[in-house]
């Protein structure tokens, strides 16, 4: 009765971690295997990122004084219980700084801002090798007559002197529990004398950590600051402005500056022709409700375009993550307000 390990990852759930200096982040974990047949004793590993990058070993926190399991042997009639059991335990990895920002990195490429992880776990287990011979026991006074006289006269040494034979083991043929080949030891490991192997499993697992969950719960505890969200609802009554937007968001994934500034002013100009063919160039919405908002945008939007004529006015000309951030926000904010101009004419 050779048995297969049922050694896989069921479960996982992430959550950040605060009981430490280091910020790091706790995974509730959950691990199957043959119970009676192994048993889990260590569980280590590495942290990646969706690129395969390790960022941080990973380890067991302590666990408290319980039973974690036990180990046995077959063809028993506790064969019954053996099978698939659940390993529950808490991996704990403690982030760098600078794993942190290549995490916070690797999120921004992700088209919705998810956060990838892969739990790339060793563990160590005790497999059972042990294998029972179905033998019982006769008391000698139960055998029949002329073999119970032949062992009475055979003396057996012990601590306390000779005695007696008082029982005998004997074999019995069980289909259910006989192994197909036995050496006929008592308790043997699968004919030898090998009871007991260290065995190491290696699995891994991938962990999702949605970008909203990421923005709330982990970057505030990871150190990576509060994220202002403001919520700007689109009613698609200039849907072109919105796929512009997509672009320019593509853009900000791949680090491409220039990009989001370009396709922003784009934004710009194309929410700028529409109002003033539908309002009209003399009208005061145009001119001074949005004349005014456009203004200040267009200004804004195109400090990226005119980098190069800067640098021969400034030494420490710089555009960063937090320009490219502030110009997104605003064409959102650009775009609800031609939609509401559009509704008021």
């Amino acid at each position: 009765m050779k048995l297969s390990s049922n050694m896989k990852i069921k479960r996982i759930e992430a959550k950040p971690y605060e009981d430490s200096i280091p910020p790091g982040i706790l995974f509730d974990v959950e691990i199957s295997y043959t119970k009676l047949m192994e048993i889990i004793v260590n569980v280590k590993g590495w942290l990646k990122t969706d690129d395969g990058k390790i960022i941080a070993t990973v380890y067991e926190l302590p666990a408290p004084n319980i039973l974690k399991g036990e180990i046995g042997a077959r063809n028993t009639s506790y064969d019954d219980k053996i099978k698939e059991e659940i390993y529950k335990t808490m991996i704990i990895a403690l982030l760098s700084r600078d794993a942190i920002k290549y995490l916070e990195e690797r999120r921004m490429v992700n088209e919705k801002g998810d956060v990838y992880l892969t739990l790339d776990l060793n563990i160590t287990c005790l497999k059972s090798k042990a294998v029972i011979w179905s033998s019982f026991i006769i008391e000698v006074q139960r055998l029949p007559r002329q073999l119970r006289d032949v062992l009475e006269n055979i003396k057996v040494s012990t601590s306390r002197g000779t005695k007696s034979i008082e029982g005998i083991v004997v074999y019995t043929y069980d289909q259910r529990f006989t192994p197909e080949r036995t050496d006929r030891w008592i308790i043997s490991g699968d004919n030898s004398p090998i009871f007991m192997e260290v065995y190491e499993y290696r699995l891994e697992s991938r962990v999702r950590i949605p970008a909203t969950d990421w923005i709330h719960d982990y970057a505030p505890k990871l150190g990576l600051g509060e994220y202002f969200i403001i919520e700007i609802p689109s009613n698609g009554k200039i849907k072109e402005a919105w796929d512009l937007v997509e672009k320019a968001e593509e853009s900000f994934r791949r680090w491409d500056i220039k990009g989001v500034y370009s396709y922003c002013r784009e934004v710009g100009s194309l929410l700028d022709r529409i109002l003033k063919d539908r309002l009209g160039k003399d009208s005061f919405d145009y001119r001074e409700r949005w004349g005014r908002a456009y203004g200040k945008f267009e200004h804004m939007v195109s400090l990226a375009l005119h980098e190069e004529d800067l640098k021969n006015r400034y030494k420490d000309v710089r555009i960063e993550k937090a320009d490219a951030e502030y110009v997104l926000f605003h064409t959102k904010l650009l775009i609800k307000y031609a939609e509401e101009l559009l509704k008021d004419g």
